[in-house]
């Protein structure tokens, strides 16, 4: 977008009469679906943590600190103790008071740091004068003197008033018709501001927007999605027609800024479509520095099998340069067409499996077992292999039922200890596709086309949302990583060091001795050179040595890589309206779409089971309480079938307090004074049953 895009609110503001058609909007109306796709972006919400933001983000209403007040674009006012971002939006908010007012207000002294603007009518020495410069308790351009009143009369003429303020005026109007005549320019200019401009400032300011123009339709081109991966894969049936039989996307942007600033790790997973589609969307799923969620390539699909994987890996591999998979990580769950997909296609990538989904398949088959989750995931942690095998015996002594299960599963797949350190990232599991299931799940819901352009635009929300983020963090390196090292650092009270040479040093925690290498940033329990992070024991050397952590981590989580991986975004599109329409029609297979009008009466298909943390409940579980009975007290029975005559009646506590409560704090219910122990047939108040 070009600069003069800032000028359009401005020239609403000042050029259209609001008592004039108030409702009219130009344009077309948007369709339906449409308008559904915008509310689903609209109720974007970031995956990511929770960001404290520091600093109140630009244009905020409303905010007075410290006595300064900041400049809203369109208001035409300037105030003393004003505050601007830049030097520009300064020079900006003079220009609307000029128009605002239409006096003569020209620049007597522009700097880097400062500017200043007097009134343009020398002859009659006129008091109003305005200083800007940069306060430095308070980081922006001030308005430091401000004399507002004006000793002189309008003369109807500006020197502020040059071709370039005339060109971003009238851009939009000489993009509507370009050979609107200087003439008709110079009396709007009369009619709206009551400014005199000469016709030659019109003819340099419309030569200029037509050049600005001629280089935006060369962006709107340049802009596109060029080399984007959109793939819409059909079969032609026997009667010549085209069936709908999958569909893969991978935009330019994305996967040129994974290649080149990600981490070379990506979890590929399934989830199904909720919507009268029966399809399911395929998804490879990145990390970026700050250990976020990264969306690479996805694709629907009718069926999540073996080919349709092969089909999905081998795009992904052309988009991402994967080649055999040497040198790249992928984490995924152990359904069977996806790993026989990724052994014919990627024989040579580190293939991690997802260590929740087999724990999730232990726990069915051996439930109620209080120590199995800690054991296991001892197990998936390992990072040394004797630190797994003695993790595996754990398991193998606590039962050997669960050992033998694990076994068949082979755990060196979802063990650290048999992983490498190229990816720099020490995650077992799939949570990263899982967490972009649940971010598009009231996408799902919707029809194909609807669902991938939430997708998208949801893409484009997080991008822009994440690249604040980034500008905003002060540190050197991101959040979590940050967050990862303080609590390593907690733990470095147990550890001493016991120097070395050339860098090497001897660490002993509690009764185990661990040898780093500083140069090589390595260390025998092997959580720096999986992470990338310093662990504890280097941690304590880099204490005792009054080092800086920062030096000994990786640069995967440097912020500044965050900044270059959110620096550029998806290239926007029309809407569904300005579609063009193809003559051919891609028909959907037959039993994809399910027949909804067909289903009255008809017992509705049940729901996949889900795990325990996949809907967690909202209200605790009565298994394995006790019922009492309210009439008697007595455990085993409720008072409807209470036969225990000549009980003493159970007065339970009343739920509100009184003012009439007795020591114990509940209010009284015998109110003549008679004994509470008294025997009884009934409850004290007349109950129906």
């Amino acid at each position: 977008m070009c600069e003069a895009a800032r000028w359009v609110k401005f020239v609403d503001l000042f050029l259209v009469n609001p008592s004039e058609h108030p409702d009219d909007i130009d344009g077309p109306e948007p369709c339906e679906a449409e308008v559904r796709v915008e509310r689903s972006a609209l109720n974007f919400v970031d995956e990511d943590e929770n960001f404290d933001y520091h600093n109140t983000p630009p244009n905020s209403d409303g905010e007075e600190e410290d006595n300064v007040y900041r400049w809203k674009r369109g208001s035409g006012q300037l105030k003393l103790r004003q505050v601007f971002d830049t030097l520009e939006d300064f020079k900006e908010a003079l220009v609307e008071y000029v128009l605002k007012e239409g006096r003569n207000i020209e620049f007597c002294r522009w700097g880097k740091d400062k500017s200043a603007a007097k009134c343009g009518i020398e002859k009659e020495n006129c008091p109003w004068f305005i200083h800007c410069s940069y306060e430095e308790h308070v980081g922006k351009w001030m308005v430091k003197v401000f004399e507002d009143k004006h000793s002189c009369v309008k003369d109807g003429y500006c020197k502020m008033l040059k071709s370039p303020v005339i060109t971003k005026l009238f851009l939009n109007d000489w993009r509507t018709d370009p050979e609107i005549k200087p003439k008709a320019i110079q009396n709007e200019i009369l009619k709206n501001f009551n400014l005199i401009v000469s016709p030659n400032k019109i003819k340099k300011a419309k030569a200029k927007a037509l050049e600005i123009i001629a280089k935006d339709h060369e962006e709107q081109f340049s802009r596109s999605n060029h080399e984007s991966t959109v793939l819409l894969d059909t079969f032609e049936n026997d009667d010549g027609t085209e069936t709908f039989h999958r569909f893969y996307v991978c935009f330019e942007v994305i996967k040129r800024l994974w290649k080149t600033w990600c981490r070379p790790i990506f979890g590929l997973d399934g989830c199904f479509l909720k919507s009268t589609l029966k399809g399911q969307l395929l998804a490879a799923v990145g990390r970026d520095a700050n250990n976020g969620m990264y969306p690479i390539a996805w694709a629907v699909v009718d069926i999540e099998n073996e080919p349709n994987w092969c089909w999905f890996i081998q795009n992904l591999k052309a988009d991402l340069n994967l080649q055999n998979g040497r040198g790249f990580t992928l984490i995924s769950d152990r359904q069977k067409g996806l790993l026989n997909a990724v052994e014919r296609e990627l024989p040579m990538v580190e293939h991690r499996m997802c260590a929740r989904h087999i724990y999730a398949n232990l726990k069915k088959a051996f439930p109620r077992q209080s120590e199995m989750k800690t054991l296991f995931w001892r197990v998936a942690e390992s990072y040394t292999i004797p630190e797994y095998q003695k993790n595996l015996e754990a398991v193998q002594k606590y039962d050997m039922r669960i050992f033998k299960a694990i076994m068949e599963k082979n755990p060196k797949n979802c063990s650290l200890a048999f992983c490498g350190p190229t990816a720099s990232c020490i995650d077992v599991h799939n949570n990263i596709s899982e967490s972009f299931n649940n971010a598009i799940d009231p996408a799902r819901y919707t029809p194909m086309v609807e669902m991938l352009e939430v997708i998208r635009r949801s893409a484009m929300v997080r991008i822009d949302l994440r690249k604040l983020k980034a500008r905003q963090h002060k540190s050197r390196f991101t959040t979590r990583a940050t967050q990862f090292i303080e609590l390593e650092q907690e733990k470095i009270k147990f550890c001493k060091m016991y120097p070395g040479s050339d860098g090497r040093c001897e660490v002993r925690e509690c009764n185990t001795s661990f040898s780093l290498n500083m140069r090589m940033r390595t260390c025998s329990c092997r959580r720096w050179e999986m992470s990338g992070l310093p662990c504890r024991h280097a941690l304590r050397v880099i204490a005792d040595k009054k080092l800086n952590y920062e030096d000994y981590t990786s640069s995967w989580y440097s912020n500044s890589r965050q900044q270059q991986i959110y620096s550029d975004s998806i290239r926007p599109v029309t809407g569904m309206q300005f579609w063009q329409k193809l003559g051919c029609v891609v028909k959907p297979p037959a039993g994809l779409i399910e027949e909804v009008e067909n289903r009255k009466g008809r017992k509705p298909k049940p729901k996949r089971k889900k795990g325990q943390n996949e809907s967690p409940k909202k209200k605790v579980s009565r298994e394995k309480r006790i019922m009492h009975c309210g009439r008697c007290g007595i455990a085993g029975h409720n008072a409807k079938n209470c036969k225990n005559f000549g009980v003493p009646k159970f007065l339970k506590p009343r739920k509100r307090m009184s003012s009439n409560t007795g020591e114990d704090g509940y209010e009284s219910t015998n109110t003549n004074g008679g004994d509470t122990s008294d025997f009884g047939d009934g409850p004290s108040q007349s109950t129906q049953y």
